[in-house]
């Protein structure tokens, strides 16, 4: 994925990436361009919800997808795109690092619908560890003016 527009690429990975809130859970949005997304997280005891075994808290999971689906809108209309809905399934436990890919399935001027999946990789012999599917809508409308939401987030 790539961004020849000049209005996303690596301006939407600052973006997502200097957030405070995805640093404190150590997600990376890791591309953007053309509508879709990928990031990553890094599985840690402080992901856990269970002080015996490693087993994420769901919001993990659906951080990660709302971040990776954000972006992908984002990089679509070359602006943030704050969440309007998002709604996930849980499919099994995450216990290690996850990865989620977001595609926009439509963009409707006023609002884009985003699918995203996150998967806990396997080794080399195995399948992926399909852990959670997300839908969430974004608003791609013109932000006023004085909206929060900028890609100049300075230093």
């Amino acid at each position: 994925m790539s961004d020849d527009d000049g209005r996303g690429g690596d301006d939407i990975l600052d973006y997502f990436n200097r957030s405070p809130y995805r640093d404190l859970l150590d997600i990376e949005v890791t591309e953007a361009a053309d509508g879709r997304a990928a990031g990553r997280l890094r599985f840690s005891e402080k992901h856990s919800s269970n002080r015996r075994r490693a087993i994420a808290q769901g919001g993990v999971a659906f951080s990660l997808a709302d971040s990776v689906a954000g972006a992908a809108a984002t990089a679509l209309v070359g602006f943030p795109t704050p969440t309007i809905d998002f709604r996930i399934d849980y499919l099994a436990p995450a216990t290690d690092d996850l990865v989620a890919t977001a595609e926009v399935v439509r963009e409707g001027g006023e609002t884009a619908v985003v699918d995203v999946e996150v998967v806990q990789p396997a080794g080399d012999d195995a399948d992926d560890r399909n852990v959670a599917v997300g839908r969430g809508v974004y608003k791609t409308s013109d932000l006023p003016d004085d909206a929060p939401w900028d890609l100049d987030q300075g230093d």
